[in-house]
């Protein structure tokens, strides 16, 4: 009897375990459909590309097994596009990156007028971003620009801004230092959900400033912080918008990089294979640095 008891206990802890959750399947279903058709099959596709001469009236054309990745390395324009791509990554993470977080630092410490503030940083995410691209590059105009204006009232300029090879990237990259957005939202929800009985008690051990925020608030924030990270390096090696508005890739291709190449091959040479594989060659290069920062966030948790 006592068996038989314990197997029947053992079958309904089993059938408990085995209770599929419909409901969260369901709902997560579409979104599952919907990544896999526009996310993982035009990878595959762009895979599969990048192998032929791809031709859109008679595909997939004729198998050229890895030449267009051989034609690739062989390329000057391409091994250009490949270091704008990783110079425009240096200036974003050293310019950018950290702007947002300092803001939120500043917000949190602000009482009177928070919300207000807070909607004041949101409403820029409502205007599209290609017209905030256009409206910087009136800014830029050498001749009738906003910014050339106001220097030449101080005596200096006029700056040929999207114009000049040595100071294009630095252009492109000056409106992400203005900061907002949701990244702002997204630090300062961490900021408050860290626990205001560990700030105040750091106080009264006698931390400063600089040690509360290195012992207490950049722990808490830590995990929101490699996330929007790993988010952030993606979106810096897929940038097209501003650059496609601002220069095309100009002046003399100081500011074009590998999604510009990828464009300029299947939409204007009508080469897919070849973005296929500038496409694929953007893909491992976003996967080994996601890797790595994953890494690097693992061994400081531990």
């Amino acid at each position: 009897m006592e068996l038989a008891g314990e197997n029947a206990m053992y079958s309904r802890t089993r059938h408990r375990k085995l209770k599929i959750p419909w409901v969260a399947i369901l709902f997560m279903t579409p979104a599952v459909i919907a990544f896999i058709m526009f996310k993982y099959y035009p990878l595959l596709q762009a895979v599969f590309m990048s192998f032929f001469d791809y031709k859109l009236m008679d595909p997939p054309g004729k198998w050229v097994g890895i030449g267009n990745y051989m034609l690739l390395f062989k390329s000057s324009l391409f091994w250009t596009a490949l270091r704008n791509t990783f110079a425009f990554a240096g200036l974003y993470i050293g310019l950018t990156f950290w702007i947002p977080i300092m803001q939120a630092l500043l917000l949190n410490e602000i009482r009177r007028g928070n919300m207000v503030l807070r909607f004041l940083y949101l409403v820029p995410t409502a205007i599209p971003s290609v017209a905030g691209f256009v409206l910087w590059k009136w800014i830029y105009n050498p001749d009738y620009g906003l910014l050339n204006s106001l220097l030449g009232r101080i005596g200096l300029g006029p700056y040929g801004w999207l114009n000049d090879p040595s100071t294009a990237k630095l252009a492109i990259v000056f409106p992400g230092m203005l900061g907002g957005g949701i990244a702002i939202l997204l630090y300062f929800s961490a900021l408050r959900g860290i626990p205001q009985e560990i700030v105040e008690a750091a106080k009264i051990d006698g931390a400063g400033p600089w040690q509360r925020m290195r012992k207490v608030i950049f722990p808490g924030l830590r995990f929101i912080i490699g996330i929007q990270f790993i988010s952030f390096l993606s979106g810096i090696f897929l940038t097209f918008d501003p650059i496609y508005v601002m220069t095309g890739g100009g002046p003399v291709d100081s500011t074009r990089v590998l999604s510009m190449l990828v464009y300029d091959s299947a939409f204007k040479e009508y080469r897919f294979g070849l973005a296929g594989a500038v496409s694929l060659i953007m893909f491992a290069i976003i996967a080994l640095v996601t890797y790595a920062q994953l890494k690097l966030s693992n061994s400081s948790a531990q």
